[in-house]
């Protein structure tokens, strides 16, 4: 995985994610999907360009029902969007480099 982008667990989730003081994407994701194995790429691309602004991570669902129906992810990829520990914005579905790099900026100025 890229610099700013990083493996989170449910043991690390509340730590790394509802705790941090800036903008946290989360990829819902899954090794065997290949939706997911597309998305991937995108994500730790334009990870690189948001160094200290915005933390890139990706949680793998397989096996976390509990944190998957907490945050009502209902397919995969799904990219959640967390700031002071509340979800600001999702989408489910493969999002591309350009759209992506839109949403991130979207959120960041809507802050």
């Amino acid at each position: 995985m890229a610099e700013n982008y990083n493996e989170v667990t449910p043991d690390t989730f509340a730590e790394k994610v509802l705790q941090a003081s800036q903008l946290v994407v989360v990829n819902f994701s899954a090794e065997q999907s290949n939706a997911c194995k597309i998305q991937e790429p995108e994500i730790a691309a334009i990870s690189k360009g948001y160094q200290g602004r915005v933390v890139f991570t990706r949680l793998d669902v397989t096996g976390q029902e509990d944190l998957t129906r907490q945050w009502k992810v209902e397919g995969i990829p799904t990219l959640v969007f967390f700031k002071n520990g509340h979800e600001v914005y999702r989408i489910t579905g493969i999002v591309m480099r350009d759209k992506l790099r839109r949403m991130v900026e979207g959120v960041l100025l809507a802050e």
